[in-house]
C-alpha cells in the first residue's frame, strides 16, 4: 500500500511518464483493483504492450519501482529539510526584528554587494542577478538491433533501464529494427530506427518513441540518428565478433585462451585470424580475460568497467553477438550462411555437389590463400579446409558453377564472397552442412568486410599443392 500511495503521488507529479503508470496498474492489479488497473495501462500507451509482450526480468521491474520509491523518500526529506529551515529563518527573523537597523543594513549589503555595471543598459558585470543558461549535455548515442516490434522495445527498455540503474551511458539509445525469416533475424547492410529511447533529467523518466506506424499507431518522425553512425556500429560489431569467435576457437583447441593478439594473426598455419583491425587491437585485452561458457558465448551479465568504456556504443555495454560465429551450408537452397545464434550476417550463394556433398558438422581446419600457388587456379584466391577430410570451401575459376551441383562435393564460392568469408571466418570456425535450413535471399552487404592490418601475415602454402574434391 505504501508503494501504490507513491507511485500515485509520482505520476501526478509526472503524468507523462508511462512507465510510472505501468508500475501503478501493476500495483493495482496485485491489489485486485482491474478497474484502476486497465485506466493506468491505458495511460501506459506502447510501454504497456512491450513489457506485457516481451520477457523482462521480474528483477527489472522491482529495482525501477525501487528507484522510485527512493526519489519519493528523497524527495520528502528535502521538503521536510526545507520546512525545518524555513521555520528555523522565520524564527531567527523575529526574535533579531527589533534589533535590526534596517537602513544601516541595506547600505552595508549594498557596500559588500555593489551592482554591476551596466552599459546601454546591458549587465555587464560577472554577476548576474538572472540563472546561468547550463547547455544541455548529449551523452553518446548507443545501439542494439531485434525484430519482434514492440516485444523488441521491452526488451531493449530493459536493458536500457538497467544501464540507467546502474549509473552508466548513455542517456540516448536507438534500436534498429531486423527482419525475420523462419528463425533467423536479417543482420542486413542498412538497418532502419526502430525505436527511440531518451533518459529524462529525472532518472525514473524514460521516453520511448517509435518509428514504425503500424506497430504504435503513430507517426514516425525524425529519429535523429545518422545513417552513417549505425552503419559504423553496425561494422564494429563484426570485428567484435570474428575477434570473439577466434579466441571461442583458440580456447577450445589449446585449452587455454592466448596471452596476445599475436598468437592470432600468425602466419600460415596459426593464421586463427586472417588480420586485425584497431579495434580488435583496442578489445584484445578487455575480451581476453572475459569468461566464456562451454559453447563459446559470452556471459549475459555486463557492466564490467572496462566493457562500459569500451562498448559505450552498443546497449547493454557488451558486444552485441552474444555467440561465435559459425558457417551453414543449405544445400536445397545453395546457399552458404553466417550466422551467430539466430542471428544471419550473410547469406551467399554457392556451387555444390549434390548427393557428393556431405551433410555433417565441420570446422575450419587450415585456411590458406593461393591454395593452387596463383589466385586464379581451380580453387580461386581462397581455401578452407572441412576437418581431416578432402573437402573445402573454396574460390573458382568457373563462376557459371555457382549455384548449380557441378563441383565433386566441395563448396564453390564467388571470388569476393570467398574473400570476405576467409576474413570473417577464423581458423576452427563451426560448419554444418543441411538441407532447406537457410533463407532464400541473398544477403551481402555493398561495403565488404575486410581486415585494415598492413602487412597482412603470409597465408600462402608454398610447401605443398592442394588437391581438395574440386
Amino acid at each position: 500500500m505504501k508503494n501504490l500511495l507513491y507511485l500515485k503521488r509520482y505520476v501526478k507529479m509526472h503524468p507523462d511518464n508511462r512507465m510510472g503508470w505501468y508500475l501503478l496498474g501493476k500495483e493495482y492489479e496485485s491489489d485486485g483493483q482491474m478497474g484502476k488497473a486497465n485506466y493506468c495501462y491505458n495511460r501506459a500507451g506502447d510501454v504497456y504492450e512491450a513489457f506485457e509482450q516481451s520477457q523482462i526480468p521480474a528483477e527489472v521491474l522491482k529495482d525501477y519501482e525501487a528507484k522510485v520509491m527512493e526519489m519519493g523518500h528523497a524527495r520528502d526529506r528535502k521538503l521536510h529539510k526545507r520546512r525545518m529551515i524555513w521555520l528555523s529563518i522565520v524564527f531567527l527573523f523575529l526574535i533579531l526584528m527589533r534589533s535590526l537597523d534596517l537602513p544601516a543594513a541595506e547600505d552595508q549589503m549594498a557596500m559588500e554587494n555593489p551592482p554591476a555595471e551596466t552599459t546601454n543598459g546591458v549587465n555587464s558585470g560577472t554577476k548576474s542577478q538572472q540563472p546561468k543558461s547550463v547547455p544541455a549535455y548529449h551523452a553518446p548515442l548507443s545501439f542494439t538491433a531485434a525484430s519482434g516490434g514492440s516485444a523488441a522495445a521491452g526488451s531493449g527498455l530493459a536493458l536500457f533501464i538497467a544501464q540507467q540503474l546502474h549509473g552508466t551511458e548513455p542517456d540516448r539509445a536507438a534500436i534498429l529494427g531486423m527482419e525475420k525469416s523462419g528463425k533467423w533475424e536479417l543482420w542486413k547492410h542498412v538497418l532502419p530506427v526502430a525505436y527511440t529511447m531518451q533518459a529524462n533529467d529525472t532518472p525514473a523518466q524514460v521516453q520511448v518513441q517509435s518509428y514504425n506506424a503500424a506497430a504504435c499507431r503513430c507517426k514516425p518522425g525524425d529519429a535523429g540518428v545518422s545513417a552513417s553512425d549505425a552503419a559504423a556500429w553496425m561494422q564494429q560489431q563484426e570485428q567484435l565478433a570474428v575477434m570473439q569467435t577466434a579466441l571461442a576457437s583458440f580456447k577450445s583447441a589449446r585449452g587455454q585462451l592466448p596471452q596476445g593478439l599475436g598468437q592470432l594473426d600468425q602466419s600460415f598455419p596459426a593464421n586463427w585470424l586472417s588480420g586485425t583491425t584497431t579495434l580488435m587491437d583496442q578489445s584484445f585485452q578487455t575480451l581476453q580475460p572475459y569468461p566464456l561458457d562451454a559453447a563459446g558465448a559470452m556471459p549475459e551479465n555486463g557492466f564490467s568497467g572496462n566493457m562500459q568504456k569500451l562498448f559505450a556504443s552498443t546497449l547493454g555495454n557488451r558486444p552485441y553477438f552474444s555467440e561465435p560465429l559459425e558457417i551453414i551450408v543449405d544445400k536445397k537452397k545453395h546457399r552458404l550462411g553466417l550466422v551467430s545464434g539466430t542471428k544471419l550476417l550473410r547469406n551467399y550463394p554457392v556451387g555444390l555437389g549434390g548427393t557428393k556433398t556431405p551433410e555433417g558438422v565441420f570446422h575450419l581446419s587450415i585456411k590458406v590463400m593461393n591454395p593452387n600457388g596463383r589466385s586464379n587456379g581451380e580453387f580461386g584466391s581462397r581455401g578452407m579446409q572441412l576437418s581431416d577430410t578432402n573437402y573445402a570451401i573454396h574460390g573458382t575459376n568457373d563462376p557459371d558453377s555457382i549455384g548449380a551441383d557441378e563441383s565433386l562435393g566441395c563448396v564453390r564460392m564467388s571470388k569476393d564472397d570467398v574473400e570476405e568469408l576467409f576474413d570473417m571466418a577464423p581458423l576452427g570456425t563451426k560448419v554444418t552442412i543441411a538441407s532447406d535450413v537457410l533463407p532464400d535471399e541473398i544477403q551481402i552487404p555493398k561495403q565488404r568486410y575486410a581486415s585494415n592490418k598492413k602487412p597482412q601475415q603470409d597465408q600462402t602454402d608454398p610447401s605443398r599443392m592442394y588437391h581438395w574434391l574440386n
